[in-house]
């Protein structure tokens, strides 16, 4: 019996692990877009659409860390400078797209952001990154900056690798899960502060 349950209902619980990690609001103008490193294609993509439909009007590329890839050729290119590339591929101006290279982590992006947008006087953040990442990176900034007085809206890319709705048909759906989870989970061992 409950094995019949489990065949029956395997797909709206296998379903409920991606939801609960998926957590972004609808989207609205904001003063400044933030699209967070780690996946310059898909969030340089979606970036570069919420760009073109006039939900802001400048773009921000944070992130410190080196695209691995790259080291193999002797090159040194950041993830941010990536993103860039991609944002500019679709389209996007130069003049609109800024790169911070500093923060290799979530946490650290959000503090370096909170100093541009109180230099800049901005009040209201769009901050695009995967839909994995929506709900940790929302806590994250939504925290932080409202002590500041600013307002963030999360919104995810999909990822082109896999369908988020049916992560456990891929490898691919299958790391990305496993992997936020476990980021999630470290800061909540290490309890660093949201």
């Amino acid at each position: 019996m409950l094995i019949a349950v489990g065949v029956v209902f395997k797909t709206p619980i296998l379903r409920s692990f991606s939801n609960f990690l998926m957590k972004q609001d609808d989207p609205e103008k904001a003063d400044l877009m933030v699209v967070l490193s780690g996946n310059a294609f898909d969030r340089g993509n979606e970036g570069a659409r919420l760009y073109k439909e006039g939900y802001a009007k400048h773009i921000i590329c944070p992130g410190g860390n080196l695209e691995r890839a790259f080291l193999i050729m002797g090159d040194t290119v950041y993830e941010s400078e990536l993103l860039r590339k991609n944002i500019l591929r679709n389209g996007v101006p130069d003049s609109m797209v800024t790169v911070l290279r500093y923060g290799t982590s979530t946490i650290e992006e959000a503090d370096t952001l909170i100093g541009y947008c109180r230099e800049h006087k901005i009040t209201k953040v769009l901050v695009v990154t995967n839909l994995f990442h929506t709900r940790r990176a929302g806590k994250v900034y939504k925290k932080r900056f409202a002590k500041e007085g600013i307002q963030v809206i999360m919104r995810g890319a999909h990822d082109s690798q896999f369908d988020e709705n049916l992560w456990w048909q891929s490898e691919y759906g299958l790391i990305g899960l496993n992997n936020e989870y476990m980021k999630t989970l470290y800061y909540l061992i290490k309890k660093r502060p949201l």
